[in-house]
């Protein structure tokens, strides 16, 4: 392909990305430095924003919150994903209704699933609630932090999971044979070839998965708005939630800017392991 041709093929997908996301971050770059809400001129501040933002113990609570999220939700995803793709590998019957059956989380509306999700556990006439209340447990799901907090958790693992599973599930049946059945011969039981034989394979599929999950977990919005909206009080606020409550609900576009750039720096630093290990794995391969 000659160059003329290439630069004809690539411009418009570049013109749309620097559209769609070069200008809106370097606009939202610029307006974190100012004083700006609807309807008025932005005012340069420099850096008193980001000071405010990171003197701010409702910005920190946001942030603890959302890297508690990310450490529960990740692991439960991959390890249940992980052993539901392996019951699916070993089906030899009804597979096509049951992965039909463990999508369906992943294929409703998010909203709509987490409307339907938290109906379950609204207190007297929630479903799960009714079952716990007949044990005599009792527990306020939306009106204790930490209930509140285990209840996102728990919704993050039913609707998040069926991703992984799918993403498993096809690792394990492209995965060659060959290896299998040597360690068959060798005398290895089937978790001792789970550990040594199938997870090593399907280790850059959990990296992809795991990264993925991540950037979702850490800008997650929709589930804590529907659910609890970042209560009770600001137990379950996250970082997102809390942007989009700075930014327009008390209309101070600028500091929300700055929560928002706070973000993207911080979503870096999260994922340092995931982009060094991928690094690595680039230069053995090469």
């Amino acid at each position: 392909m000659k160059r003329h041709e290439f630069f004809a093929f690539v411009s418009p997908s570049v013109v749309l990305m620097v559209g769609l996301m070069v200008v809106p971050f370097l606009i939202t770059v610029y307006l974190s430095f100012t004083v700006f809400s609807f309807g008025t001129t932005p005012r340069w501040i420099g850096l008193d924003n980001y000071i405010n933002v990171l003197e701010n113990r409702r910005f920190w609570n946001a942030v603890s919150w959302t890297l508690i999220y990310i450490a529960f939700t990740i692991p439960l995803q991959l390890i249940l994903g992980f052993f539901i793709a392996l019951l699916l590998d070993r089906a030899k019957y009804l597979r096509g209704l049951l992965v039909s059956g463990y999508l369906l989380p992943f294929v409703v509306t998010p909203v709509v699933g987490t409307l339907v999700f938290s109906w379950l556990f609204k207190d007297k006439w929630g479903f799960y609630s009714y079952l716990l209340s007949l044990a005599g447990v009792q527990i306020q799901w939306y009106g204790d932090a930490l209930a509140s907090r285990a209840l996102l958790i728990i919704h993050a693992v039913w609707y998040v999971t069926p991703f992984v599973i799918l993403v498993l599930f096809a690792g394990l049946q492209a995965m060659p044979q060959e290896p299998l059945e040597a360690a068959l011969v060798d005398g290895a039981t089937f978790w001792q070839r789970v550990w040594y034989v199938m997870i090593p394979h399907l280790m850059p599929l959990f990296v992809f998965v795991a990264m993925i999950n991540v950037m979702d977990a850490y800008r997650v919005f929709d589930s804590v708005f529907v659910m609890t909206r970042g209560g009770p009080g600001s137990a379950t606020e996250t970082l997102m939630l809390q942007t989009y409550d700075v930014a327009f609900v008390q209309q101070s576009l600028g500091r929300g800017s700055a929560i928002s750039i706070l973000m993207v720096l911080g979503i870096f630093v999260v994922l340092i392991p995931f982009l060094i290990r991928t690094y690595h794995e680039q230069m053995e391969a090469r």
